[in-house]
């Protein structure tokens, strides 16, 4: 009882980022607010005007940036949390090629109070994920988006599901140019020949990633999606 009862008054509790810095918060308080002040003037988070399609930061209100304006690409909503550099790249980095499996928690949460406060007015009916091909699975052990869309899961009070599967390996993309990026995806990805294609028409989907470059990936995620006549599908990713 005296557990539960301390729940409603703030308490100090290491931030979850550095471990180390003592934070005085509610243990359901944000989790912006459960970072020590020197963690947080280490994010950039994506806040203001924004790329109406992809989310990237932008001047003007209203406006999409180069790549959404391009016709021969394949459109899909992306919000994400904050920009791909500083601390938010060194959680991924420590999250996905570290092992640091337990940061899928925190940034889970982040990505669920982000999701909702875009996507408040989208009745999504379930959460997907951007699969791993076989071989990298077994290399890394775990898909860090699967991770991430348990825990928003689990947030949202919203299924999980993996609807889709990749075809074929690709090399990592973090060192190609966009272009490159754009050729290794093409045709990467597919429905599982389980999923039930009358059930899928009828969802409404938020695809997650850990972090949104070029958009190549959600992209091509969205492709055979559109063509089993999903009725809306969003992304959200942790970095930008």
């Amino acid at each position: 009882m005296k557990r539960w009862w301390l729940n409603f008054f703030p308490s100090h509790r290491n931030g979850w980022c550095c471990g180390a810095t003592p934070v005085r918060s509610f243990a359901f308080s944000a989790v912006w607010k459960q970072i020590c002040s020197i963690c947080r003037s280490q994010f950039t988070l994506i806040e203001g005007v924004i790329c109406q399609i992809c989310g990237r930061p932008m001047e003007k209100d209203g406006e999409l940036c180069a790549d959404c304006c391009d016709p021969r690409l394949p459109t899909v909503c992306n919000r994400s949390v904050a920009l791909y550099q500083g601390k938010a790249k060194e959680m991924i980095q420590l999250f996905k090629f570290r092992g640091k499996e337990r940061l899928a928690t925190p940034l889970g949460k982040w990505m669920a109070e982000k999701s909702f406060h875009y996507y408040r007015n989208v009745p999504f009916s379930v959460i997907t994920f951007v699969p791993l091909h076989p071989q990298r699975m077994h290399e890394r052990g775990f898909n860090q988006a699967e991770l991430l869309a348990r825990v928003m899961g689990d947030r949202l009070n919203l299924p999980v599901q993996g609807i889709l599967e990749r075809t074929r390996a690709t090399f990592s993309q973090s060192s190609r140019s966009r272009k490159d990026r754009l050729h290794a995806l093409q045709n990467a990805f597919q429905i599982k020949p389980l999923v039930d294609q009358e059930w899928l028409s009828h969802q409404k989907i938020l695809l997650v990633d850990d972090v949104y470059t070029t958009g190549s990936t959600i992209r091509e995620c969205v492709r055979p999606l559109h063509l089993a006549k999903v009725k809306q599908v969003y992304a959200i990713t942790f970095a930008r």
